[in-house]
């Protein structure tokens, strides 16, 4: 799923360490982190969302039941009958076809009734229809039933836009975490080496103290650096633990497992023609925007829809029988068909003319956040891709800057040994090596970080 920056590997800091690449580091994150648990389950409820839209699709059944006992003998003096009991049973079955936008139900009736004469008379009375109304203005093709189900299939299409995007925002956190653990590697790396180098020196003046060559005050110097290099060494690596610890509880592993393997001085190639024109074509966050878009051209075509007049064609086939006898009733039957036109039309037209303009505005101001969005990416993203060629020059001539204090201290040393030089300046000599090396590798730490900002940005971090 998770397609990352290709850094290449740097040496352990920690034997029992697990060297952790930039890929590995991710797979292994995406796989345990409840973060995208939690992802998955907003995309499934989008689409369930869009699966309740379809509600209107469903066979809808209806039961409705009546008996009727009346009088007749205290009404009319001259009804045949003095007593009229009724029962009946309708049972009918609606569904909209969306697709047309039609109503069709299908109806069955009985009906029994028993008349008080001098001879009881009972009747069975059955009847079964289809009728189907097709709207031929208003709502034809089924355009504002299939409104809701529409939208919610854009709704699917951002969520699984923002899925990749809240992913993509939440890999780059960590991958920057991942970036400093090996700064913060580099940086013990550099103050143990510098604890080594000190107390080489001290141990080399006490002995030229022993034996007179040099005086108390170079010793004193140098125990002073080297307590000074054990601090920072300890401050190192206390920093450096302290993340370890944060990825290790983020990915489930134990603390001394945690190492980053990757080149914190590589540099990279990265895209710097047509930013625009790529960003405008393929940035998430403006298809978003666009989806958002085509949600309003969508309501608006329903909204025009619904200012016209409500025509419609009604058809409607039905069987119908009596007789005393139930079965009779139903072998016995006769056949009608109706075929007619209904329509209606509200004087003014308020609503949906408010509506529409409503929409038409919406359209608008979606065009302009569009692009006003565009412009701010663009802007972020050249910012970025600036800063990255800055560090880039940054980095190299950090290299040279290294080299030069290197080749001064030991250019000091040589004196110092010679007797040419003072303690204090060997030490100042041997500092400023130390610095260059650690400003380097803050340099390179900026300048991956940016790296990864400026590929989250053109949405190539993860794909």
């Amino acid at each position: 799923m998770n397609k990352t920056l290709a850094l290449i590997l740097m040496s352990s800091t920690s034997l029992n360490a697990l060297a952790l690449g930039t890929e590995e580091f991710v797979q292994r994150l995406t796989s345990v982190h409840p973060f995208f648990q939690q992802l998955e389950a907003d995309a499934q409820i989008a689409t369930l969302n869009k699966q309740a839209t379809t509600a209107n699709q469903d066979w809808t059944l209806s039961l409705d039941t009546k008996y009727q006992d009346e009088d007749y003998g205290e009404v009319s003096s001259i009804s045949a009958y003095s007593d009229l009991q009724s029962t009946s049973v309708d049972v009918s079955a609606k569904k909209k076809l969306t697709t047309l936008g039609g109503d069709l139900t299908l109806k069955h009736n009985w009906k029994e009734k028993s008349k008080a004469t001098t001879a009881a008379l009972n009747t069975n009375r059955n009847k079964f229809s289809i009728d189907y109304s097709q709207p031929l203005l208003k709502n034809s093709g089924g355009i504002n039933d299939r409104l809701n189900t529409d939208l919610a299939e854009i709704d699917v299409q951002i969520s699984r836009i923002n899925v990749l995007e809240k992913q993509e925002n939440f890999v780059l956190g960590y991958l920057q975490k991942f970036v400093n653990l090996a700064y913060l590697q580099a940086q013990f790396d550099i103050n143990q080496s510098r604890v080594e180098l000190a107390q080489q020196e001290l141990d080399l003046v006490e002995d030229k103290f022993a034996q007179s060559v040099v005086d108390k005050v170079d010793v004193l110097n140098q125990k002073d650096a080297y307590q000074r290099a054990k601090t920072q060494r300890l401050q190192a690596r206390q920093a450096l633990e302290l993340l370890q610890r944060e990825l290790a509880l983020a990915l489930k592993l134990d603390k001394t497992l945690i190492k980053a393997e990757l080149d914190l001085y590589q540099i990279f190639e990265v895209a710097t023609t047509n930013l625009e024109r790529r960003l405008d074509q393929n940035a998430r966050t403006l298809k978003i925007n666009s989806l958002e878009l085509d949600k309003l051209q969508r309501q608006l075509q329903s909204n025009k829809n619904k200012s016209l007049a409500d025509l419609s064609l009604n058809l409607g086939l039905s069987s119908e029988g009596e007789h005393l006898d139930y079965d009779q009733s139903i072998d016995n039957q006769g056949t009608h068909y109706s075929v007619g036109l209904s329509l209606s039309y509200p004087l003014g037209g308020t609503e949906s003319k408010t509506a529409v303009q409503k929409t038409q505005t919406q359209i608008r101001a979606s065009d302009s956040a569009r692009a006003e969005k565009l412009i701010e990416l663009h802007t972020k993203t050249q910012l970025s891709l600036e800063k990255i060629q800055l560090l880039s020059e940054m980095l190299l001539l950090s290299k040279t800057q290294i080299q030069i204090a290197s080749d001064r201290a030991q250019e000091e040393q040589k004196r110092y040994a010679n007797g040419n030089s003072q303690a204090s300046v060997v030490i100042s000599a041997q500092d400023n090596e130390m610095s260059a090396k650690l400003s380097a590798a803050q340099v390179a730490k900026d300048y991956q970080q940016a790296v990864l900002e400026y590929k989250a940005n053109i949405d190539t971090l993860i794909q």
